[in-house]
């Protein structure tokens, strides 16, 4: 069972960071890695868990920069170091996709995503 929070992970490397660009529906749509925090888990072990599923790699580090409240879930806003390798959609999101709901992992230059359709929009005061 989810609760209503959710974690993300802020990861920039070369003035880029790691997105998630979303297909769904007809939308498109961007997000940090992340994800629902499980009514058994720490914010900190559902972080690790949804980073490896998402990217396939292990974090390094990560501190807590801040959160927000969006449509009744409150996100939790981590920057994070990933450890080096080749990073790829795992886990749920990779056994989900489908022609209606596509995942693909994007780094993408810090100077487009005040552009970008990100959600939430809130993550976008941690990223200036």
């Amino acid at each position: 069972m989810r609760t209503n929070k959710r974690v993300g992970a802020i990861i920039i490397k070369d003035s880029k960071i790691l997105l998630i660009h979303r297909f769904k529906n007809g939308q498109e749509y961007w997000v940090l890695p992340g994800g629902g925090v499980e009514d058994n888990e720490t914010l900190d072990e559902a972080l690790v868990r949804e980073v490896k599923e998402e990217t396939s790699l292990n974090l390094i580090s990560f501190e807590l920069l801040g959160t927000s409240e969006h449509e009744e879930h409150q996100h939790i806003f981590y920057k994070c170091i990933l450890a080096k390798g080749n990073s790829e959609i795992g886990g749920p999101e990779k056994e989900n996709s489908s022609n209606n709901n596509i995942y693909i992992l994007e780094w993408v230059s810090l100077i487009n995503v005040q552009n970008l359709n990100l959600y939430p929009e809130s993550v976008k005061l941690y990223l200036k």
